[in-house]
């Protein structure tokens, strides 16, 4: 048995793919996983298909939890990493266990952003990050017939199509922070507004939130620039921001994500960094830019497996395809899909 240690933190769709691009190049090494999810790993995207009934929770897993062992990859589930000394090699689980490692895959993922003006409400609204979110959709729109989503990222637009066919009113708050971190100007507002028109959702444009009230078990009053808007819940989609508190102080380059060169290297040796946690260096454009989506994180975890286990591939993206915010530069698929 190899005595080298890959460890990889979290088990979304960059870090499973690692653990399994991994295990086909090296059948020795030690692989481990670790989780603060329990469970197999989930694909996000096809939470909207089990919350309209078309699909089985099964469907939702990449592998069986059995997938693992049969692997040789140690799955370590309901379990946070709270602090990482990637000089030493080490890091520190929530329970003061010290893991060592020769070999380091950081694959967080994000939490759902709530812009700050918002964040007095957060308690009232439903996000969709978890399969444990998904599941409290389910629950709540068997009682519920309308809903209020404000925001507009992808995982709304699909969960938009899945609440119209089955019958749920639909209202779409728009307003400075839709798209984030993709620019909403005028123009944007005016044709998104018009393709969700055309599907029977009642658009609100860049008006602001005054006030949220509970009104029955059943319904909430919403006040939006003046006007009173009721729903029977409210969900909130202004994309993600990467889950990288832990890493404050430990000598990674960190902006709005861990800072990793077009290799997905970090700047230590054998630690790299891929998916929605990830800034990643174009050469070409000199700048970073931040991966949106799934598809997108499964190759960014194949592209980390191959360069820890020796390769030299570069996670460099079409020009075409990186859009630039306030100085973030993004790639993503996007709302025409619509």
């Amino acid at each position: 048995m190899s005595e080298e240690h890959v460890v990889i933190i979290g088990n979304g769709p960059a870090g499973n793919q690692a653990a399994m691009s991994i295990r086909e190049n090296d059948p020795e090494v030690r692989i481990t996983l670790i989780s603060r999810e329990s469970g197999a790993c989930c694909r996000p995207h096809l939470f909207p298909d089990l919350i309209a009934g078309k699909i089985p929770e099964e469907a939702l897993y990449a592998c069986p939890i059995d997938a693992y062992q049969e692997r040789g990859i140690k799955l370590r589930t309901g379990q946070e990493v709270v602090r990482l000394n990637p000089e030493e090699r080490v890091l520190m689980l929530e329970h003061k266990e010290v893991v060592r490692f020769t070999g380091l895959i950081i694959a967080v993922g994000g939490r759902p952003r709530i812009p700050e003006p918002l964040l007095v409400f957060q308690d009232l609204m439903f996000t969709l990050k978890t399969l444990r979110d998904a599941k409290a959709w389910v629950k709540r729109l068997s009682e519920v017939e309308s809903v209020l989503i404000m925001g507009g990222d992808l995982p709304s637009l699909a969960l938009t199509k899945a609440l119209l066919e089955m019958g749920k009113k639909i209202t779409f708050l728009f307003n400075e922070d839709a798209f984030w971190p993709l620019r909403c100007d005028d123009a944007l507002f005016e044709e998104v507004g018009e393709r969700f028109s055309l599907k029977g959702v009642e658009v609100l444009a860049n008006r602001p939130v005054k006030s949220i009230a509970r009104k029955s078990e059943e319904t909430y009053e919403i006040e939006v620039d003046g006007r009173k808007v009721e729903a029977g819940m409210i969900g909130a989609f202004f994309g993600l921001v990467p889950d990288i508190r832990f890493l404050a102080g430990c000598g990674l380059r960190i902006d709005r994500g861990i800072l990793v060169d077009e290799f997905l290297n970090t700047g230590f040796e054998g630690v790299y960094a891929t998916g929605d946690c990830a800034q990643i260096y174009h050469p070409e454009i000199r700048d970073y830019w931040v991966s949106i989506g799934h598809d997108n994180a499964v190759a960014l975890g194949h592209i980390a497996a191959q360069n820890l286990t020796g390769g030299k591939m570069q996670a460099v993206m079409p020009l075409e395809s990186i859009f630039e915010v306030k100085g973030i530069k993004v790639n993503t698929s996007w709302w025409m899909e619509f």
